[in-house]
């Protein structure tokens, strides 16, 4: 039996599915978030269970590994996993067989694993929130789709294949509105920006001015080459400070005051961001 694993999170460009569509695999592909599902059902999710396994089991039901038996496996959000579960897929990775919760047989499942998170997994071993063990074994290939605050180069490409998407192609932007696209640290990454182009395709009729923007954007400072040159001669230490406060104050902005959807929004745990508002609040 064989279970091999791939990790980290390219669901964007929907890597995870290019992937299985171009190998010799030709076996079903199954897809679910981890963070979507309630942690008492995660592991019968995952790996099935036996009629009368617990209230409600009313008969047997196979889980995604074996639906996936033959193909791949996409487990979106692995960090959320909480440790019972961890150990539960520790060992199915190990050994390719797995016990449906409730059963007493084992059952054999060839499945390529492919997970992904936002989360930074290092920091969850070294904290004991996450298995040492499974971190390594889900390792085998590892591909980091940095966000897109840190991919301003992406964002006209992105621009003009969201609009095309949408079915405008012909929309332009003012340099108004695009300095402040550029401007914007999106903590909802490409999703919100998707989600800002659709916005544009039913409002606006041939050009979007910053008047069309959503309310958080409209009010972003322009990019402007003066300010960037004043910017740029200000201690490193400032400058980084100064993007951190734009990025966690829009993060919960758009989590409407939510610290835990904000952390996850920011790609930090919850403390981390406690901590940042402590000193934001204390800068003021």
């Amino acid at each position: 039996s064989r279970c091999s694993s791939g990790a980290r999170r390219a669901r964007e460009r929907s890597w995870w599915r290019a992937r299985h569509a171009g190998s010799e695999r030709r076996g079903p592909l199954v897809a679910e978030s981890c963070g979507a599902l309630d942690p008492g059902v995660l592991a019968s999710e995952l790996f099935g269970h036996e009629a009368g396994a617990f209230t409600g089991a009313a008969g047997r039901r196979r889980g995604l590994f074996e639906q996936a038996h033959g193909g791949t496996l996409f487990l979106d959000e692995v960090g959320e996993l909480p440790p019972r579960v961890q150990a539960m897929l520790l060992r199915v990775l190990q050994e390719g067989r797995l016990r449906r919760v409730g059963g007493e047989s084992t059952v054999r499942v060839d499945v390529r694993l492919i997970t992904a998170t936002h989360r930074d997994l290092a920091a969850m071993v070294r904290s004991g929130d996450f298995r040492e063990d499974l971190y390594y074994r889900l390792r085998g290939v590892e591909l980091r789709l940095p966000p897109l605050r840190e991919r301003g180069e992406d964002l006209e490409r992105l621009l003009r294949h969201f609009l095309a998407e949408a079915g405008r192609p012909d929309l332009r932007l003012s340099p108004e509105a695009l300095a402040r696209l550029r401007a914007w640290p999106w903590p909802g990454n490409v999703r919100e920006l998707r989600a800002e182009v659709g916005r544009w395709a039913v409002f606006c009729d041939a050009r979007v001015r910053p008047e069309d923007l959503s309310p958080e954007l409209r009010g972003a400072p322009a990019a402007a080459p003066s300010a960037a040159a004043d910017v740029s001669a200000a201690p490193l230490a400032a400058q980084v400070r100064a993007v951190e406060i734009r990025a966690v104050r829009a993060a919960m902005a758009r989590a409407g005051g939510n610290k835990s959807r904000a952390a996850r929004l920011l790609g930090v745990d919850r403390n981390t961001l406690k901590r940042k508002l402590a000193l934001l609040s204390a800068d003021e």
